[in-house]
Parts: structure tokens; sequence; C-alpha cells
């Protein structure tokens, strides 16, 4: 994986840097560190190199930018072809409380996936994979596998059907029970059992959970209850006005409430 990590001045630099020295030197081809802030936060980088403890094999690239950080990670990132962009959370708690404040916004631009880091560095061992049923779950479990595998992490699929219906959506399937819905024919049932397998495949341990009711809450509910490490969603480059509200305000919002680090593929055809 070519990796472009953020390793300037921020309030959870050293959580961000925790979570990828973890992973970091099993799964990267290349690392390219980056800071915002100019010449005076070069040594910055100097400190990340020590603290990710990378082999020698694994080429390293040091970018100092002027600007933000979140200029520095977009001039950087629109210059080559990266796989993950990590960073840690630029926004300090009570700044989210703040109105017209998102969290999600760098995350938006980037046209690649991205690892938010966010809350106390801890071992990454169990990862909450949030599914709507659909064939975008197959490239978010492709990254979540590439950090659940050296790390031997397990992976759990959750899917809620929602108690509140979109006017767009298809009527909602009639299972009411957690067995009963991942039994069925439903789509987002078959494609979860389908995901599932190839996750076992790689020799990932894997579980399904099914809940109802409000997507968001519920996806919270379910990483509070299960203590999970990391979250991980899917979303893509909006189209339009109408797509993005849609398919991303989900997302953002998720990144504005998680208290954990959140994992957010994306799927998109390039030139």
């Amino acid at each position: 994986m070519h990796l472009l990590i953020y390793a300037g001045p921020g309030p959870w630099r050293d959580e961000a840097l925790a979570t990828a020295a973890q992973f970091a030197g099993q799964v990267a081809t290349s690392v390219t560190l980056v800071t915002g802030g100019g010449i005076r936060n070069a040594t910055l980088l100097d400190d990340a190199v020590a603290r990710l403890g990378l082999p020698r094999d694994v080429a390293v690239q040091r970018r100092v930018v002027e600007g933000t950080p979140q200029d520095a990670i977009l001039t950087i990132a629109g210059e080559a072809v990266y796989d993950l962009v990590i960073f840690g959370r630029f926004q300090r708690p009570l700044e989210r409380l703040l109105p017209l404040r998102r969290s999600d916004a760098l995350t938006r631009r980037l046209r690649t996936a991205v690892l938010r880091v966010s809350g106390p560095a801890r071992p990454i061992r169990r990862i909450l994979l949030a599914s709507g049923g659909d064939q975008h779950t197959f490239a978010t479990a492709g990254y979540a596998a590439q950090l659940a595998t050296p790390l031997g992490a397990s992976i759990t699929l959750l899917h809620v059907v929602s108690q509140q219906p979109v006017v767009f959506e298809a009527l909602a399937s009639p299972a009411s029970d957690e067995a009963t819905f991942l039994d069925s024919g439903t789509p987002e049932a078959v494609t979860l059992r389908q995901v599932a397998a190839d996750l076992r495949e790689r020799a990932i341990a894997v579980t399904t959970r099914i809940r109802f009711g409000l997507v968001l809450d519920e996806i919270l509910a379910e990483l509070h209850e299960g203590d999970y490490d990391i979250l991980a969603v899917g979303t893509h480059h909006a189209a339009g006005p109408l797509d993005r509200m849609l398919l991303e305000d989900l997302t953002g919002d998720l990144l504005d409430r998680c208290p954990r680090t959140v994992l957010v593929a994306r799927r998109i055809a390039r030139d």
C-alpha cells in the first residue's frame, strides 16, 4: 500500500502515529509523511519516522508544505495516487459542538480511502464494518481486511434495518429478527453472506450483526456495546446534490459523532 500520513502538529498527532505504527510497517510499500506550517515543522517528520519503525525496504518521503494541515494533505494527495491517507482529527472535542463545524470536510474532499484517527490510541483488535448491504460493502471489506490481516484483528459486519425509510427506498424487509433476516433472500442478506465468506477465505474471524432502528444511533450503539477499535464505513465521491444528500450524510454524521478511529473506504473509477 502507498500511505500518506500527516505527521505535522495537531491535537491528535500522537494518536495518529501510534495507530499507524501498528500496521504501516507490515502493509506499506511506500510512506509519504507530510506537515503543514512550513520548514519550522520539518523536524516533526524525522520524529514520525522514528515512531513508525518502518522496515528498511519501505520507501519514505518527507514533504513540507506551507499552509494549514488540511491544505498540506490535499496538496500532496493531489500529486500522486495513494491507497490510504492517515491523519488525526483536527478538531478538539469542544470544537465539534460549535454550529456549522463539520469534522468530515477534509475526508469529503479526498478522493481516496481515509483513516481518521480519534480518541486514545488502542491496539487494533476488533473492527466494526457498517454495511448498507450493497456492493460498496466489498470495497469497504477489502480495506478493512488489509488492516485486520497483519494484526490478527476480527471484523464484525453490521447492517442496520432502518426504522425510518427514505422515500426513494424500496419497501422494507418483513424480517424482524437477526436470524430471520440473515437467512432471507434479500439483496442485503445475500451481500452480507458473500462478504463474510470472502473475509473468512482470508483467514479473518468474522461475525455478522443485524440491528433494527435508526441507522446512526444503532451503529454508535453497537460501537459502544462491542467496544470496537475502528469503525469502517464506505462512501463515494458524490455526483450531485441529491447523491450527496442520500449517500454521504450518514458518513459525515458518523465522522462528527464517532469517538473512535474511522476508516472511510471509497471506490472511484480512475481515469
